[in-house]
């Protein structure tokens, strides 16, 4: 990688905490080169000189993957909801204090965890209030962050929604359509690093998806050992469905449902090609 550009990323990573060394080389140069245009920087070195609070703003926008929408690709969705949800909550509701834990890993403005939100509530109905449902999302980006607490959303984040749920779980407001508070209140959301930082546990279930495209292969191993250690026993991981497995992460994981990127965690003790240590 060019010195210079190394630099850049060990400025952000020291004055933001946001590490983005672990980005493909070529999607980061993308990325950045759009910025220096953008302020007639010639060079990495002229562009450190330049960032100040709004323009690293402007840039980590552009360095993070922010595309969504709700029940975004709906075949996985409902792939999710027969498969994995379903068996998990007839599974779990003959337990005294049946819980449910799902993780959004790189969440972006919060669509898909409250997707997951809205299709547990239709699961549960009536039985929700003997439930606990822990749905977490996390991101780096923290403005996307604060968008998805906010929960309200444009026409473009319904794009290709077939799902009968907006006049349900949404109201209209003058700024767009808001996401109800029986649903808001069973979303957290939360700043994570899903390479560098310590990874939540006890999860049934994790949606990792268009991320990984982004990433080093090493990294995306590095991201695997932590989903699979995050994981409870049997526990699914559902990944974008451009994205596969790589031959060395079979130890950690098997296929459930191929076409929609579901796999299920394996409970090994055999060594594995690469310790998530970081």
């Amino acid at each position: 990688m060019n010195e210079e550009l190394q630099a850049l990323l060990e400025k952000i990573h020291r004055e933001r905490g946001i590490d983005l060394r672990h980005y493909k080389e070529n999607f980061i140069v993308r990325r950045v080169k759009v910025r220096l245009r953008a302020l007639g920087a010639t060079s990495y070195r002229r562009y450190m000189h330049l960032l100040d609070d709004d323009e690293y703003d402007r840039l980590l926008e552009a360095m993070t993957i922010n595309l969504t929408s709700f029940f975004r690709d709906p075949d996985v969705f409902q792939a999710i909801r027969d498969v994995v949800l379903r068996p998990l909550i007839l599974a779990k509701k003959r337990t005294t204090q049946p819980r449910l834990d799902i993780w959004s890993a790189g969440c972006a403005s919060g669509e898909e965890a409250y997707s997951l939100a809205i299709m547990v509530h239709q699961l549960l109905g009536n039985h929700l209030p003997r439930w606990r449902v822990r749905i977490l999302g996390t991101d780096i980006d923290a403005a996307k962050l604060e968008q998805a607490r906010l929960g309200v959303y444009g026409a473009f984040s319904f794009r290709g929604t077939r799902w009968p749920f907006l006049e349900r779980y949404f109201v209209q407001t003058n700024e767009g359509r808001a996401v109800i508070p029986e649903i808001k209140r069973m979303v957290q959301f939360r700043r994570h690093n899903m390479i560098s930082a310590t990874p939540p546990s006890r999860f049934d279930l994790i949606l990792c998806r268009n991320v990984f495209i982004y990433l080093q292969r090493e990294q995306q191993l590095v991201a695997l050992h932590k989903f699979h250690k995050a994981l409870k026993h049997g526990g699914f991981l559902v990944l974008g469905k451009s994205e596969i497995l790589s031959a060395n992460a079979t130890p950690l994981f098997e296929i459930v449902v191929p076409k929609a990127r579901i796999y299920r965690k394996k409970d090994t003790h055999s060594k594995l090609p690469l310790e998530a240590t970081t």
